[in-house]
């Protein structure tokens, strides 16, 4: 069953991934800074188990304890100990790895994006070999989410391509970009595993607690995949808008270097479409295009508030 897990991830998730790239614009990224993000990604995987009991050691420590809370706290606390943070820590390491591997190369925030879900997807494959169930019906039940740590390593990449791109441009807050980067993944796993798989409800001894326990996990777990599919969509939709948020890299060496004036706007909301003439310009646009100072916001993947 595990080799049948691990084949319907690579299969689903590479389709996915392959996608992706080739909506990048004017031109995709190569094979390299495709496959190693990946790469990164499994050793995420690994590196997770000692970063889960550092992280209990450290949380405990600090007073983060199941025993003696409600049995919704200590469902946060066991899933953000056991999965939220030591998961989300181990991908967050492995993309800046990848960012610093691959930094002179990335020409726009797309592309940040895209090594999010490289390293996602590396993730993922390797826990549906280590967590692979034997029932078909918890395999079946996997693959309705199976794209859930490509999403959250994705959020985690678009708000670090947006930190460089606000910093460059001299808008918005590169500062707080790089806090929602680390803290909105690791919230979002918190809270779905809290629902499922840590769910301290459904261990209780009385039947009423248990069928409450039931419907949370079924209520989270509606909620994730709906999620998921909007965020899917949303990178699927803004997809030209982010490749033609480009860096300029004399920027990178000169923090005081001002955007070029004249730069059209590159806007858009995440309930919206990507302006045409964004995804027109795209191809033309050079290093340090960009919205100016003072224009609208910049395509947004991540999940509203």
């Amino acid at each position: 069953m595990e080799i049948i897990s691990v084949a319907v991830a690579v299969v689903v998730l590479g389709i996915l991934y392959k996608r992706m790239i080739a909506r990048e614009v004017p031109e995709q990224i190569g094979t390299l800074q495709a496959v190693v993000p990946a790469a990164l990604g499994m050793v995420s995987t690994a590196l997770s188990f000692p970063l889960m009991l550092l992280s209990a050691v450290l949380l405990v420590s600090a007073g983060f304890v199941a025993d003696g809370n409600s049995l919704w706290m200590r469902s946060i606390v066991s899933a953000l100990i056991v999965a939220g943070l030591p998961e989300e820590l181990s991908k967050f390491l492995m993309l800046l790895i990848s960012i610093l591997i691959f930094r002179s190369r990335l020409r726009n925030v797309y592309e940040y994006v895209l090594l999010g879900a490289g390293v996602g997807l590396g993730f993922t494959i390797f826990e549906e070999y280590l967590y692979s169930d034997s029932e078909p019906a918890a395999l079946i039940f996997r693959l309705f989410l199976i794209a859930l740590h490509l999403i959250f390593s994705m959020i985690m990449a678009y708000h670090f391509g947006m930190a460089r791109y606000q910093r460059q441009t001299r808008t918005g807050s590169p500062f707080w970009s790089c806090i929602l980067a680390f803290l909105v993944p690791i919230v979002m796993h918190t809270l779905y595993d809290a629902c499922t798989g840590m769910n301290k409800y459904l261990l209780a001894e009385d039947d009423d607690t248990v069928m409450i326990g039931i419907i949370i996990g079924i209520a989270g777990t509606i909620v994730m995949f709906i999620a998921q599919v909007i965020l899917l969509r949303k990178v699927r939709k803004n997809a030209g808008a982010l490749s033609a948020m480009t860096f300029d890299r004399k920027a990178d060496r000169t923090p005081e270097a001002k955007p070029e004036p004249g730069t059209d706007a590159v806007s858009d909301t995440m309930s919206g479409a990507a302006p045409a003439a964004a995804s027109e310009a795209a191809p033309a646009a050079g290093p340090g295009a960009g919205p100016e100072a003072g224009s609208e916001s910049a395509p947004d993947i991540a999940p509203e508030n």
